[in-house]
């Protein structure tokens, strides 16, 4: 018997899940707030048929469904799990796809359990945008193995990543300090130069730096070289920042670079290593050594 599926939150991720489930023949029911509005409520109609799910009130899709999957968002998701709560029963699964902390998480699951349902973290790596493709997305908990194999049946690109609840959220949201940070970076500095008139020449700098085959190796060198260079690099961001600041641009991002190596000279850095390290987490574990030691 194929299992039903309830989507909580029809959003752009919930209407992506409900496309690849039905298309999958999958049997599928959502709810999203919208629903309850006077205004919006047929439009949102439209959209989940257009899905390939079917529109119901949030007791019927919890109540109907073998497997609940939260897309609500992420200031939403811890009360639409209480909401969720009052119609779960044991023998049903609850998954929290939110981008939220591990904290979040974990009292999310508290409130699931409480209901005799089992919980299952889900935190999805990637932009979910127009191309209808599914970012992979790990599952975290006591059922997360088995869901997930489930889910990669109807077409959804899940991968166990661990028993213990917050792990899966916890690499999610360190690696959103990286994208969002590269994402943030990449706009401050194309702002910076299309108002130089650089923009073209700026591009083939980043993508000359970035490619393929030589990545790795300027990430390394760059972490390596901190150890000895970050004073140096502090005082030229220093200089970037002024001249941003020339260009009418606030240096946000850059402001924040400088501060990094600043906190980086304040640890003592330099000092610490005499030579370049061969190891670039050489220098990460000096730097978590220190912070834990000044800010403990």
């Amino acid at each position: 018997m194929k299992p039903r599926f309830g989507l909580l939150g029809h959003g752009v991720v919930g209407s992506l899940l409900a496309r690849l489930l039905s298309e999958h023949e999958a049997v599928v029911t959502s709810y999203d707030v919208l629903l309850d509005g006077e205004s919006t409520a047929g439009r949102m109609r439209e959209r989940i048929l257009a899905d390939g799910a079917r529109p119901a009130a949030l007791e019927e899709t919890v109540r109907d469904s073998d497997v609940v999957i939260a897309v609500a968002t992420t200031q939403a998701c811890r009360d639409a799990a209480v909401q969720a709560g009052r119609f779960l029963r044991p023998g049903q699964v609850y998954c929290e796809f939110a981008s939220t902390s591990p904290k979040t998480k974990r009292e999310i699951a508290a409130i699931i359990e409480r209901a005799g349902a089992q919980f299952v973290e889900g935190a999805i790596l990637g932009a979910v945008g127009a191309s209808g493709n599914c970012p992979e997305i790990l599952l975290g908990g006591a059922a997360a193995q088995s869901v997930a194999e489930m889910l990669r049946e109807y077409g959804l690109r899940t991968r166990f990543y661990s028993v213990e609840i917050g792990r899966a959220s916890a690499f999610k949201m360190i690696r959103s300090v990286f994208s969002k940070g590269m994402e943030t970076l990449l706009i401050e500095a194309l702002v910076a130069a299309r108002r130089a008139d650089l923009l073209d020449e700026i591009w083939d700098e980043i993508k000359a730096t970035l490619a393929a085959g030589r990545m790795e190796r300027t990430l390394e060198t760059w972490i390596r070289s901190h150890a000895l260079s970050s004073g140096r690099r502090y005082c030229e961001m220093l200089e970037v920042n002024g001249y941003l600041e020339e260009l009418d641009i606030a240096p946000l991002l850059s402001r924040a670079a400088a501060e990094m190596f600043r906190r980086s000279n304040e640890l003592g850095i330099a000092s610490a290593f005499k030579r370049e390290p061969d190891a670039f987490a050489d220098v990460i574990a000096y730097l978590d050594l220190q912070a834990r030691r000044k800010d403990g």
